[in-house]
């Protein structure tokens, strides 16, 4: 999913000790300042954010999960029934703030969000990948010594928390979990000239949605196997499960409906070496999925 060369390499920092240097990119989209990447992937020469002019066919930038509100707006807009477009900035900078190259885009529309897996040992590690299409992009000089300060205090990473799982009916088991595989949610876009100038559109057949795959202690577990069982003899429909990512104040969720178990597997214990310990690994397959923020400003 991530086979593309990065710009830049980070050096690796201890779990739930992300200094400044964790971030690199600072990202604006409609003006407004909205967190920092940490790297991203698509741009033609290292150590530039892009050629001096021309087409993006796709960018992707990674980040922390925890990121402000306006850069998950920025997907519910893109992956809405009518998706919309925004216009964006990304700054290099150095660990003191000084800028060192910038890359402008027109009309950026996500294409694609993917978490990576998350364990419940380390959640700090987790990160997302968002990949877009800008209408146009251009590399730019850096126009001042230093970042504004509303960029420069959202710069430190907030620390990392596991994903919050709801889904109807199993909510004391969904506590459980040790570890998310990643999720992969995507689609295609194309751009038409009508009444309302250049639109996007989503191209059929639509939003796919890779399966939702956890891990929980077998003894835990004994709701989904009741679950899948039900779904088998044709006696239960599916569910709705909520995952909500990053700061809880923000409240970004992927609520994914018409949720049903495919396959449950008896593993051993990923966090025992005691092989008489046996942990579930449940995969989940969803009919829609829509993205959700908590009511705020």
């Amino acid at each position: 999913m991530l086979d593309n060369v990065y710009l830049s390499h980070p050096s690796p920092a201890a779990a739930g000790k992300r200094g400044r240097p964790s971030n690199r990119y600072a990202i604006e989209l409609d003006g407004k300042p909205c967190g920092w990447l940490t790297d991203l992937a698509g741009a033609a020469a290292a150590g530039e954010l892009g050629s001096s002019a021309g087409r993006f066919e796709e960018l992707t930038i990674r980040c922390w999960p925890a990121m402000p509100r306006g850069f998950f707006q920025w997907v519910l807009r893109s992956f809405a029934p009518e998706p919309e477009a925004s216009d964006g900035l990304l700054v290099l900078a150095d660990d003191s703030d000084r800028e060192l190259s910038r890359l402008r885009w027109l009309g950026g529309v996500v294409t694609e969000f993917v978490t990576t897996a998350i364990d419940a040992s380390s959640p700090e590690n987790a990160k997302l990948a968002v990949k877009f299409t800008p209408r146009l992009s251009q590399r730019g000089e850096a126009l001042g010594p230093e970042l504004g300060p509303a960029a420069g205090d959202t710069r430190r990473p907030v620390p990392g928390v596991m994903p919050e799982l709801q889904i109807d009916g199993l909510e004391e088991v969904c506590s459980h979990i040790k570890r998310f595989e990643g999720l992969v949610v995507r689609q295609r876009i194309r751009r038409t000239t009508g009444d309302r100038g250049l639109v996007c559109e989503r191209e059929a057949p639509g939003i796919y949605t890779s399966p939702l795959v956890l891990t929980l202690p077998e003894a835990k577990g004994q709701g989904f196997r009741r679950w899948l069982e039900a779904c088998e003899a044709g006696k239960s429909n599916g569910r709705t499960a909520t995952l909500m990512l990053g700061a809880p104040s923000v409240g970004f969720t992927i609520a994914l409906q018409g949720v049903r178990p495919v396959r449950i597997d008896d593993v051993a214990a990923i966090d025992s070496d005691d092989p008489r310990r046996r942990d579930l690994r449940v995969e989940l397959r969803a009919r829609d999925v829509v993205f959700a923020l908590a009511p705020g400003k």
